[in-house]
């Protein structure tokens, strides 16, 4: 399902934009009394030809009992003690002394402390004061305290009737504790993101019943609605998007050779129809200013970019990076048409820089969004609530947070080609994809210099 990385970006926006460190216990008389009320965000997903429907309660950021700096779920591991020359492990250090041939190596594991950082990562952060680093408990702010796989059932909202409707066509909505899941990083780190930092996690949604079996979901021109009913929360009666939704149409990726015939696209087909890029584009390791380049309809431009990389190990591809993007007029819009370019960082992945390359092989994937949706991801200055960030509505014409639109992607897989691994001119040449050169006066090959 591709609704990882949302959930997570608007997660950032709500409680990291401030970057000042509050005590928001100073704040918890302003909020005395607070009741829960809904947040829904129904997304459908043209190009899974799905949707999915999240409902949750709102909850304060001090709710004791969701935030209660227990280990609920009992996946916490211990900090041990190992031999750096077996894979013999202890629970104490007395027993790892004398257990192992050579150094006995202390391992906290998710036993990082309050701060959620192991303080044998670097020289720059000390052991907690107090104490919690390595006290062989839970605490609060530890990897697997209070995680996403805790609090997010907690908050989930079921029992809802839940219908999109397009057109004369019907789809009822069921419930499913396990909808979709999306990737995050467990834990503080000095070091960048490595594979193994990379954790998933799933949660529960509505999803297409049986019923929804030859509904469509990709009718770029048609017109959809949405409406919920809740019985724990009846005093919103019946939630309903405020007027029917139009899906955003995927964007087009092309070569730069491609610009001057795309800029005179007036239509989607005419984007499709000049494109001469294949299903992977290749890099040269170190290339200097290399870019992936992508069009789409002016109705369709603020984009999402993600980046994943292909884990060796599990061979599924993790988000490593991503970012909002919006054309604008000075160099990406051109008439009916906007035309982007996103930068490639082009390395192998090393996340931890340890001469261990992890990855030399990824996908980017863009997202565009429907008129509604841009409203709720992007106009993140206004309330949840505000009848201008959210089309969705409760009896009374009052807005309630949350959105009803779409997201509608197009992905490309990307190589990063070592050249220095051809040792010969023939291999350096046919095995390259056209990024590699051969310089007879080095007798070497590398990076292909643009004429």
């Amino acid at each position: 399902m591709k609704f990882k990385f949302i959930l997570l970006s608007i997660a950032v926006l709500l409680l990291l934009s401030c970057s000042e460190e509050l005590d928001i216990r100073e704040f918890s008389g302003d909020f005395a009394g607070y009741e829960p009320e809904l947040r829904i965000e129904a997304i459908i997903l043209p190009t899974e030809n799905t949707a999915i429907v999240r409902i949750d309660r709102s909850i304060l950021i001090d709710e004791a009992e969701l935030y209660n700096c227990i280990d609920d779920d009992g996946d916490w591991e211990s900090s041990y003690f190992y031999c750096a020359d077996d894979t013999s492990s202890f629970e104490s250090k007395i027993e790892c002394d004398s257990g192992c041939v050579e150094e006995c190596v202390f391992h906290l594991n998710d036993d990082l402390g309050t701060d959620g950082v192991d303080s044998n990562e670097s020289g720059f952060v000390k052991p907690d004061k107090d104490g919690s680093e390595g006290n062989g408990q839970p605490d609060c702010g530890e990897p697997h305290v209070d995680e996403y796989d805790e609090i997010l059932p907690q908050i989930h909202v079921q029992g809802c009737d839940v219908q999109i409707v397009r057109n004369e066509d019907i789809c009822n909505f069921i419930y499913d504790s396990l909808a979709a899941d999306f990737f995050y990083r467990e834990g503080g780190h000095t070091h960048a993101a490595t594979m193994a930092d990379i954790e998933i996690t799933s949660y529960g949604a509505y999803v297409p019943g049986d019923d929804c079996d030859t509904f469509d979901w990709r009718d770029f021109e048609g017109e959809y609605t949405f409406s919920a009913s809740c019985s724990t929360f009846s005093e919103n009666d019946t939630i309903r998007s405020k007027e029917p939704m139009r899906l955003s149409k995927p964007v087009v990726f092309y070569m730069e050779s491609d610009h001057e015939t795309m800029k005179s696209c007036v239509s989607h087909d005419c984007l499709i129809q000049n494109s001469t890029i294949s299903d992977t584009v290749y890099f040269a390791e170190k290339a200097p200013e290399q870019y992936l380049y992508y069009a789409s309809l002016f109705e369709s431009s603020y984009y999402q970019a993600v980046q994943y990389h292909l884990d060796k190990t599990s061979g599924e591809y993790k988000i490593t990076h991503e970012h909002p993007d919006q054309a604008t007029d000075i160099e990406n819009i051109w008439g009916n048409i906007c035309l982007m370019k996103e930068k490639i960082i082009t390395q192998i992945f090393d996340g931890n820089d340890d001469g261990i390359d992890e990855a030399d092989i990824s996908k980017y994937e863009i997202f565009t969004f429907s008129q509604s949706f841009t409203n709720y991801y992007f106009f993140d200055m206004l309330d949840l609530s505000d009848p201008v960030r959210t089309n969705l509505r409760d009896q009374n014409g009052e807005g309630v947070m949350g959105t009803f639109g779409s997201m509608t992607s197009n992905e490309i897989i990307l190589r990063i080609i070592d050249c220095e691994q051809f040792e010969d001119e023939m291999a350096c040449i046919e095995d390259s994809n056209g990024v590699c050169q051969w310089f007879p006066d080095r007798d070497a090959c590398d990076m292909r210099i643009p004429e």
